[in-house]
């Protein structure tokens, strides 16, 4: 039982403190250094907001892109910078060194030449509803509800069958020095 506990509580721990690193780290990257994404490794993570490419990308998905990658053709999904400065995930129908053209899975038209200076990454993968997930997490009742789950769990782990606290070997060497003491004194 005692090790299930730690292992909740590591586990916990590690999970809390992944969200709160990512949280200071894409509000550093987009709040402070005032970047458009905060990328990773070369990757960043974004939401589809809007039904262009479906079936492939649903609204609320979050997609993975691969800011580094150089290598694009025909046929791939990548996100770039439209005439406006928005971020677009569409399709490349046609590429060149100097124009290519996409278009969205679910429209109609293409949409209008851009440049491959404008792309910002190439799509690698989805999860599907990812970014209600994230939305979640980075609410601050959430977060909140975890930190006193962490409290809990923490508090859990850290007591036996009894209610009194889990001691290592020193602090219950310890203990035991301080009883003695305290049974001298009484003799006294």
């Amino acid at each position: 039982m005692k090790i299930v506990k730690k292992i909740l509580a590591i586990t916990l721990a590690t999970f809390l403190g992944l969200i709160l690193v990512c949280n200071i780290y894409r509000f550093i990257c987009t709040k402070i250094l005032k970047k458009d994404i905060a990328t990773v490794a070369g990757y960043a993570a974004l939401e589809v907001i809007s039904g262009s490419m479906e079936p492939t990308l649903h609204i609320g998905d979050m997609i993975i892109i691969n800011t580094k990658a150089k290598d694009y053709k025909k046929g791939d999904i990548i996100t770039f910078y439209d005439k406006n400065g928005s971020f677009v995930t569409h399709r490349i129908v046609s590429i060149s060194d100097t124009e290519l053209i996409t278009k969205g899975d679910n429209n109609n038209t293409n949409d209008e030449p851009n440049v491959p200076e404008n792309i910002i990454g190439k799509y690698v993968f989805k999860i599907g509803k990812g970014q209600k997930v994230i939305e979640t997490l980075q609410k601050p009742l959430f977060v909140f509800l975890i930190l006193l789950d962490g409290l809990f769990l923490s508090v859990f782990a850290s007591i036996d069958k009894k209610g009194n606290l889990i001691l290592d070997d020193e602090e219950k060497e310890y203990e035991e020095f301080r009883e003695y003491l305290n049974r001298k004194k009484g003799k006294k």
